[in-house]
């Protein structure tokens, strides 16, 4: 039986910002998923927009 000695973590999900992903990146993860802030830009501006109306 092999023992795994070290995990690589891959972050994924909710990752909106830089800040965020800064974060993330801080923690030591070995990869991070910015999916929808790239993939769905109006999500993001919607959310923006809300906050600052």
């Amino acid at each position: 039986m092999r023992v795994v000695k070290q995990a690589k973590i891959i972050a994924e999900g909710n990752v909106l910002t830089p800040e965020i992903a800064k974060k993330i990146q801080d923690i030591g993860v070995f990869a991070i998923v910015v999916g929808g802030a790239i993939t769905r830009p109006q999500l993001i501006t919607e959310r923006f927009v809300d906050v600052l109306k």
